[in-house]
């Protein structure tokens, strides 16, 4: 119950939407970094500089998530500790992912790249021997004795010898583990809490797996079994009957048509998308937008409860995404329209326009 009355407290200081607005407003990073002193993020800030480098801003930002998660963990147990911390396992794949793509580039700045990682007191990995690796065949090394060891052996042993030469298989061993990992860990709590979060996580794996038969689809030249090799081997609502049928429907058009009179929200995920001008980009937000949905409902069903902390965290992580991406676009000076239509929080100014000075 405590976790869920202190989610409660947190969940009042998550950002307004009019902060958003004033965040998108800005004309450099260090006004962004003004402007997020007096928020939540301030002690998070308080050891930046007055005109922070950008890398070094979304560094502090991500901190916030990390110090509210090892707050959870203090007052948890098994196995309630075990899921919450296969919740932020996915922060340590989106590390080594970055290191992945470093290495590929033949890129050798580091200390650039440490700036970009999620760093947590609970992670086993050491990010200075990984960071030290010049190659695939380093990296394998770096990783002994960490949890993905086993899984990423073979990818990286592919990479190495020129085998293979895209990062895909890699990372989708990578995001199989991790998604794996929280369902199992899931699947452990009791059956009540299992049940309040199955709207999230349950809908993750249903989504994931539509996403990846969408990039198989459009990106890729796989047989039908192959896709299906890179699905979650988990179901929720979507059966293997339903994948098999997708994996041959031909096309990411075609997705949307068979999904219409069974999932039609998921369906409606995909038209939307497809009909954007970033077909992608539009898909990985729509797929967000619910899975915010959706934790927004959790959190406010029942009493607080361990169900509160968690759907409390998912939208923490989503505010956090939103962030980046606002510095980001900051930063590079890109149209800020078009980064408002792409955050995972729908935000409207008054009277449903966007407006700007």
């Amino acid at each position: 119950m405590s976790v869920g009355v202190k989610a409660h407290a947190l969940f009042s200081r998550l950002l307004p939407e009019d902060d958003y607005w004033n965040f998108l407003g800005s004309d450099t990073v260090s006004e962004i970094g003004e402007k997020l002193r007096g928020t939540a993020y301030d002690e998070a800030l308080s050891a930046l500089p007055a005109a922070p480098h950008r890398r070094d801003l979304e560094a502090a930002v991500k901190s916030a998530l990390f110090v509210e998660a090892e707050n959870f963990l203090y007052h948890v147990s098994s196995p309630r500790d075990k899921f919450f911390r296969a919740l932020t396992y996915r922060h340590e794949a989106d590390n080594l992912k970055s290191i992945f793509r470093y290495i590929a580039s033949g890129r050798t700045n580091r200390d650039e790249l440490r700036r970009r990682l999620y760093m947590s007191k609970h992670s086993r990995i050491s990010y200075d021997n990984m960071l030290s690796a010049r190659d695939f065949a380093e990296l394998s090394d770096a990783l002994r004795g960490v949890r993905y060891c086993k899984v990423l052996a073979e990818p990286l042993k592919r990479l190495h010898s020129g085998e293979e030469h895209s990062l895909f298989p890699l990372e989708m061993a990578l995001d199989i583990f991790v998604e794996l990992s929280l369902y199992k860990a899931l699947k452990k709590l009791d059956t009540s809490e299992l049940n309040s979060l199955l709207p999230i996580f349950g809908v993750r794996v249903d989504l994931y797996n539509i996403y990846v038969l969408y990039r198989a689809l459009k990106f890729y030249d796989l047989t039908p079994e192959e896709t299906l090799n890179r699905l979650l081997p988990v179901r929720f609502r979507i059966t293997m009957g339903i994948l098999r049928e997708l994996a041959r429907s031909g096309s990411e058009d075609n997705i949307a048509d068979a999904l219409k009179t069974r999932f039609p929200r998921y369906a409606g995920l995909i038209q939307s998308a497809l009909a954007d001008e970033h077909p992608q980009l539009a898909l990985e937000r729509n797929i967000k937008r619910y899975i915010h949905e959706q934790a927004r409902k959790v959190f406010a069903g029942g009493l607080p409860g361990f169900h509160t902390a968690v759907s409390y965290y998912i939208l923490k992580e989503f505010e956090i995404a939103d962030l980046i991406r606002i510095i980001e676009c900051v930063r590079y000076g890109y149209d800020r329209h078009k980064a408002a239509a792409y955050l995972t929080r729908p935000i409207v100014a008054a009277g449903g326009e966007t407006e700007w000075r």
